[in-house]
């Protein structure tokens, strides 16, 4: 028969009241934080699951925030045409007043009117919207558009372009912003086909009119000479009404094609973006767009100007005009109207991006709301479960301290 010692009882209950404490605490720290696994070690393969899907988790967390940040600037873009698009109907309302004879006796108020919608656009269009101008693009270094020294022209930032993009999934980012070239600016877009069966040598010949501020009529006269498979160097002369040259390239751009879908790929080594042709002195600023041409079989290339100035220049020459007794012409008329459609098309792609963006929204939004149901599943607690099991081991730590009260000696009680 084995005799128990008093130190041998001594210990049990000690460790029995000891395990039920750390029972106790785990409890209740699995209570306060809702979850299972407190370390890795708890249960290797849940922590593997519950640290992958924490990942995703921040990732997700991560592209919410890069879409409500990019969401409040797309709603900034959006009020900012809307305010433009507001100022072009009534232009338009003007312009079409100005036709009554009746109306005709008192054009510097018309003048005024215009002068006051100029001012009106060109604020909204040096508008800023978390710390970036809304189109100036990737370059702050000041307002996209603003007055000549002598107050007579509008000046265009030639910087106002470039993509700010917010990543809005796993590999995919999306455009935000419009840029000041493409909603203001005046784009010689290029379109149709270079032939990829030329000669090495051989030169494509290609001329435009262009403008000024004023609205003065320019030849720009463009040269493709196709250096070697897939490469065309683009050089070019600007030339005033007597045919003198008043600005050429100083050198060539280099245009590479891709071998297989034809479309352009580089200009000058770099990703296709517009080319700035700016002659201050003369007060001609627009940019020239190959975005859109290829190499293919067929000699189709060809260029179409957006428009003759911005609209900017376009209402100071009107308002100019006014002031002298000058009516506006037919063409500035039809100049004001496009350009009002410009910015409904730009209102509808905004619009789109906007969409695209509440799409992502929600399909993340789930994608989280699955994930936390995932790690529920694997480290959740029952709630109601735990309780009462925290309540049973309290309840059996009181009787285990009241019988270790009664037959333990009086040290051991002391220790308790």
């Amino acid at each position: 028969m084995t005799r128990i010692t008093d130190a041998a009882m001594s210990n049990h209950y000690l460790n029995s009241i000891n395990r039920l404490k750390s029972s106790i605490s785990l409890l209740q720290r699995q209570i306060a934080s809702g979850n299972t696994v407190e370390k890795p070690s708890d249960s290797p393969s849940k922590s593997v699951i519950l640290i992958r899907n924490n990942d995703i988790l921040n990732q997700i967390n991560s592209n919410l925030n890069n879409i409500k940040t990019g969401l409040s600037f797309l709603n900034q873009t959006i009020f900012s045409l809307e305010v433009i698009q507001s100022e072009m109907l009534n232009l338009i309302g003007k312009l079409t007043d100005i036709e009554d004879p009746l109306k005709q006796k008192n054009l510097n108020n018309y003048a005024d009117q215009i002068e006051q919608s100029l001012k009106i656009i060109m604020d909204v269009a040096n508008a800023k919207a978390d710390g970036k101008y809304v189109f100036g693009g990737t370059d702050l270094s000041g307002d996209p558009f603003k007055f000549s020294s002598d107050n007579q022209t509008i000046e265009q930032n030639a910087n106002s372009k470039g993509r700010i993009n917010a990543k809005v999934s796993s590999g995919v980012t999306q455009k935000i912003n419009l840029t000041g070239v493409e909603v203001f600016g005046t784009i010689l877009n290029g379109n149709g086909s270079l032939d990829k069966n030329a000669a090495v040598g051989s030169v494509k010949n290609i001329e435009q009119a262009v403008y000024d501020s004023f609205g003065n009529q320019y030849k720009f006269q463009m040269q493709f000479e196709k250096a070697d498979q897939q490469k065309y160097e683009f050089t070019y002369t600007l030339l005033d009404s007597d045919n003198n040259i008043i600005h050429s390239s100083t050198e060539p751009q280099v245009l590479e094609f891709d071998p297989i879908t034809g479309y352009l790929i580089s200009v000058d080594g770099k990703a296709p973006s517009e080319t700035n042709i700016s002659v201050p002195d003369k007060r001609i600023n627009f940019f020239v767009d190959f975005q859109n041409m290829i190499e293919s079989n067929s000699d189709s290339v060809y260029f179409d100007l957006n428009q003759q100035t911005d609209i900017f220049n376009l209402l100071k020459n009107i308002s100019r005009n006014l002031r002298n007794g000058i009516l506006p012409t037919a063409e500035q008329k039809a100049q004001v109207e496009k350009f009002n459609l410009r910015v409904l098309d730009k209102l509808a792609e905004i619009g789109n991006i906007i969409n695209q963006f509440n799409s992502f929204e929600n399909m993340l939004n789930q994608q989280s709301m699955d994930l936390h149901t995932i790690n529920q599943e694997v480290d959740g607690v029952d709630i109601v479960k735990s309780i009462i099991d925290l309540q049973n081991k309290d309840y059996l730590l009181q009787i285990t301290q009241k019988i270790a009260a009664s037959i333990l000696p009086k040290s051991l009680l002391d220790y308790l």
